[in-house]
């Protein structure tokens, strides 16, 4: 894969992703989980953001970025949500730190890179909790301290 393949999957996936969550965090506050609902509405706007910054990069470097999301599904279980993103990080990780060495000519891309897989991992790590929490209290218990 190229640094231009590599820039306009992470670009596409940002995009997807962040709709999935945007979707996700409307559902939730819907259902009263308002604390949830904040923090994964955040979340995708935060990624949004990213797929922007992305399609930047893309134009500084003379490309043209593609109009294109990549397909994420619609969640309705609150626990499974956690683990669907619980997943994807823990597969975005690996894939992101190594593609580090695509970048090794291109200091600007790969410091963006790198602060996308610092707040990939602060996420995961926050995903995780939340599951182990679920672990630790009980699902039932988790959703009451969801709403809020």
């Amino acid at each position: 894969m190229t640094k231009v393949e590599f820039l306009k999957e992470l670009a596409k996936g940002w995009f997807g992703n962040s709709q999935q969550h945007s979707i996700h965090a409307e559902m939730l506050a819907d259902r009263g989980f308002k604390a949830l609902a904040e923090k994964i509405a955040a979340e995708a706007e935060e990624e949004w953001n990213e797929a922007k910054e992305v399609n930047k990069r893309l134009i500084e470097l003379g490309e043209t970025p593609e109009v294109a999301i990549s397909d994420y599904p619609v969640i309705k279980d609150v626990k499974e949500m956690l683990e669907y993103d619980c997943k994807e990080s823990a597969t975005a990780l690996p894939a992101m730190s190594q593609a580090l060495a695509l970048f090794a000519d291109d200091y600007v891309s790969a410091n963006m890179i790198q602060k996308f897989i610092v707040d990939e991992q602060e996420h995961y790590n926050w995903v995780r909790a939340h599951l182990n929490l679920i672990k630790e209290i009980g699902y039932e218990n988790y959703l009451i301290e969801q709403i809020g």
